[in-house]
């Protein structure tokens, strides 16, 4: 495996930074699934700003690893899913929107969800251990950080369904509003997360390692 550099990293980063500003002369700008990589080479710079020094390797997902990003130190590991954002108006009103997804498990095949366009799909949550959500300015310069533990989406998993078309390809969202709207369609658990995703911002100290299983494929 090539040993990721941090400098290529930085390069990769502004080189983004530059591909938006071009791609905004043509009235254009860079599309949700360039913006979808360019957070996952932010949180890998920070993630080895927090956890190289310490030993640790950081890892992008690749062949049969489901996570963006896998964090490892011997024979534990963490796997993080991300999600990133620029602030938007929406249905909700003004801020950031995540689209979640259940992924198939080996370990827990009897878990579905019903999908109000799909139907019956099967999987859960545990493909990541942690989720790191991004509210990234217009510009792609300014970017804000979010680390929830898997047990917390696993805990208001009712209440992250999707329900709206907005998300339809998914099972699930996040979003974290900053000007609402009124509509039946936000909960309370979103209301609430206004204010208790503070609790989460930055929060490199909630990730731990978890002894790898070598028969999961999660």
């Amino acid at each position: 495996m090539t040993k990721i550099k941090i400098e290529d990293i930085k390069h990769t980063i502004k080189d983004i930074q530059i591909l938006d500003k071009d791609l905004r002369k043509l009235d254009q700008k860079a599309t949700p699934d360039i913006v979808g990589f360019y957070g996952e080479f932010i949180v890998w710079k920070e993630l080895e700003k927090n956890f190289g020094r310490k030993g640790y390797e950081v890892i992008f997902g690749s062949g049969q690893s489901k996570a963006d990003i896998v964090l490892r130190k011997g024979n534990k590991k963490a796997n993080i899913e991300v999600k990133t954002s620029r602030r938007k108006n929406e249905w909700y009103g003004s801020g950031y929107g995540y689209a979640l997804n259940i992924k198939k498990c080996k370990v827990h095949p009897d878990k579905v969800f019903n999908h109000p366009k799909k139907g019956e799909i099967s999987g859960d949550f545990c493909y990541f251990d942690y989720l790191i959500a991004i509210l990234l300015s217009d510009d792609l310069k300014k970017h804000k950080f979010y680390i929830f533990p898997r047990w917390f989406i696993e805990k208001h998993e009712k209440e992250l369904r999707n329900r709206n078309k907005r998300f339809s390809s998914a099972t699930h969202r996040m979003i974290f509003i900053e000007d609402i709207k009124e509509t039946d369609e936000i909960t309370k658990f979103d209301r609430d997360l206004i204010d208790k995703k503070e609790d989460y911002k930055n929060a490199w100290n909630l990730i731990e390692l978890k002894q790898a299983n070598k028969k999961s494929k999660n």
